[in-house]
Parts: C-alpha cells; sequence; structure tokens
C-alpha cells in the first residue's frame, strides 16, 4: 500500500543521499537513479521503491541490475522486507551491493531501518558462499510530542556500493547520522495520518 507515510520513508532517506553526493564533487549527477524498477529474476518479478547505479557501468558489469536499492514498508511486515531484501542480494549474484529497509510501524511513532549486505560465509561445498545478512540497524522512535530517540544512531553506505569504484578526493561514503534520522523520523510522522 502507497501511502504518504511508506512514500516519505524512501524519499528521506534518497533525498539525504542525493543531497550528500551532491556536496562530493556534484556526485548526483553520476548516478542512474530509477526509481520504482521491476527486475525479473528466477521466475519472479521484484519492484523495489528506489534504485541507484553509476552512470558509466564497468565494461564487464550487467544492465540489469542496480547496485544500491530501498525498499519501504508501511502495510508490510518487517519478515516480508527482510525476505525482499534477501531476494534482491541472492538474485543479483552479488551486483546488488546494499539493500536498505525502512519499516515504518502502523500504530506508533517507530521506524526501523536495516542496511543488509551479502556476507562471506564459507561452507565445505563452497568457501565463496555469501550470504545476505543485516549489517546495520537503526531504531527511530518517539514518545508523544517527546524528543526523537535514535538507537544505533550511524548508517554508512559505502561510496563503491554506488560506483563500482575507489573513491577519489573528495569524495567518500554516505553516512547517515542520528541528525539525518531524527529528520526521517520527523519527515515521515509529519504526514502518517495513524500517529
Amino acid at each position: 500500500m502507497k501511502t504518504a507515510a511508506h512514500e516519505q520513508a524512501h524519499e528521506a532517506i534518497h533525498n539525504l543521499i542525493i543531497e550528500k553526493f551532491a556536496l562530493m564533487n556534484l556526485l548526483n549527477r553520476q548516478l542512474q537513479m530509477m526509481g520504482q524498477v521491476s527486475i525479473t529474476s528466477n521466475g519472479r518479478t521484484k519492484e523495489t521503491d528506489k534504485t541507484y547505479r553509476p552512470r558509466y557501468l564497468p565494461q564487464d558489469r550487467s544492465t540489469l541490475w542496480p547496485t544500491v536499492i530501498i525498499e519501504s514498508g508501511f502495510s508490510e511486515d518487517k519478515a516480508k522486507l527482510a525476505d525482499d531484501a534477501r531476494w534482491w542480494l541472492s538474485q543479483a549474484g552479488g551486483d546488488v551491493k546494499v539493500a536498505l529497509t525502512i519499516s515504518v510501524n502502523k500504530n506508533k511513532k517507530e521506524i526501523t531501518v536495516e542496511k543488509w549486505e551479502l556476507i562471506p560465509r564459507p561452507t565445505r561445498n563452497d568457501e565463496n558462499m555469501k550470504f545476505p545478512e543485516v549489517t546495520g540497524h537503526i531504531f527511530i522512535s518517539q514518545q508523544k510530542d517527546g524528543p526523537i530517540d535514535v538507537t544505533g544512531a550511524l548508517l554508512t553506505l559505502p561510496f563503491e556500493h554506488f560506483f563500482l569504484r575507489l573513491a577519489n578526493p573528495g569524495e567518500g561514503d554516505i553516512v547517515l547520522d542520528r541528525s539525518d534520522m531524527e529528520d526521517i523520523g520527523g519527515m515521515i510522522w509529519r504526514v502518517h495520518s495513524k500517529v
């Protein structure tokens, strides 16, 4: 369900990412931001809320998959968002580097932001095996009209995951700090009809 709170969740993080890249040599102009893209893999089609990849891909890199995606949920539960993040990371064979999920509670001022990545987990049969796991967890909440509380305040999105190259001078990772998370919470709750 695309409520104002659902849409604001991914737009709030997207706007901060773009704002921070604009301050780095206008890198926002070097990103392909494709919004809601549907991709089919192994007979299943998925659509995400925001997608990013570099404007110029390495020659051997598929054009099918983005490098970073954002999935937000309002009517979906956290388990569904987790399944979606796992799908994007697993099906892309490593081409999707980060899946961000943002879960907005329908009845309380609570938001969970998780960063998912493929993590090496060697097995006896495959020493190069990787599994999707949560590598960053932020919880944003507010009691009535009190201050916004943020647990796990830093979220780092590696530069290389967006652009598939090393950072040049004046470029670097996107870091969303406590203040950014408070802004995200405030923007979502301003349009959330039930809290």
